[in-house]
């Protein structure tokens, strides 16, 4: 398998070149265009939520993969539909897409929601990462891609009552609004993030809710309320813009934390 992101980092989308039984699992409502030969099917929730399934079509940037999956080496997933709870709560969809290869040199286009970037972070058995609220985009590869238990940091930190954890070997894809800053942090090193630009971070690196300034008052009269420190080691993405608040109330609640 064979991917490409064209039109960055404005209108960013994400090409695939897919070999037969190759697929990849996407978002709903995110294929721009498809080839005559790719078949959709959707799941309830993510598709390894909580089984340990796999989505495992081999892929790489660069290279075609060397053999085709086979039907009898897919292990299928298990709709979910506590998953798919989750899924809405972690700030995704209910639901998950499949586009499948029913013969060989197909293509799938995906078009992310937001203007922006589309970040492509590449995991192995040692490195996994957390995505952020609504960032995810799609995911190849012998991936695991679940909802964990955020807690209340979670909630206050605005990543959600529940986070997207990946894992595995493969690729995932994330979309960001505006174009994508990415820092690596030596252990022990810090970096303060507004809480609404943050897409991913590695496994590795740990969070904490703090205040944006010693003083309350100058915490929240400044408009940055609350913020997360991040600290090493491991690697940050963020984005250059925020999406846009949905009301008043919701600019009242951004300010504040």
């Amino acid at each position: 398998m064979e991917f490409r992101v064209n039109h960055a980092p404005v209108f960013s989308t994400l090409e695939f070149s897919l070999a037969q039984h190759e697929y990849v699992v996407a978002q709903p409502n995110s294929m721009l265009t498809m080839s005559a030969g790719i078949s959709i099917s959707a799941h309830v929730g993510r598709l390894d939520s909580d089984d340990e399934t796999e989505s495992s079509s081999e892929s790489s940037n660069e290279q075609p993969s060397s053999a085709a999956e086979t039907p009898s080496a897919r292990r299928r997933p298990r709709n979910s539909w506590f998953g798919g709870i989750k899924s809405m709560l972690g700030g995704e969809s209910f639901f998950t897409a499949e586009f499948r290869a029913k013969s060989d040199e197909q293509t799938v286009v995906l078009a992310p929601e937001s203007y922006g970037d589309i970040v492509v972070l590449s995991l192995d058995a040692e490195s996994g990462y957390y995505l952020t609220r609504g960032s995810y985009l799609a995911n190849i590869g012998t991936t695991h891609v679940r909802i964990k238990y955020g807690g209340l940091k979670g909630l206050m930190s605005k990543k959600g009552l529940f986070l997207m954890h990946a894992t595995g070997r493969g690729h995932v894809f994330c979309q960001a609004f505006g174009a994508i800053e990415h820092r690596q942090l030596a252990v022990n090193e810090t970096l303060y993030v507004d809480n609404r630009f943050m897409v991913a971070f590695s496994d590795t690196v740990t969070y904490k809710l703090v205040k944006a300034s010693e003083s309350l008052k100058d915490s929240l009269m400044s408009g940055e309320g609350l913020i997360n420190r991040y600290t090493g080691p491991g690697d940050v993405y963020f984005q250059t813009r925020g999406k846009p608040t949905g009301g008043i109330l919701t600019a009242l609640i951004d300010a504040a934390f």
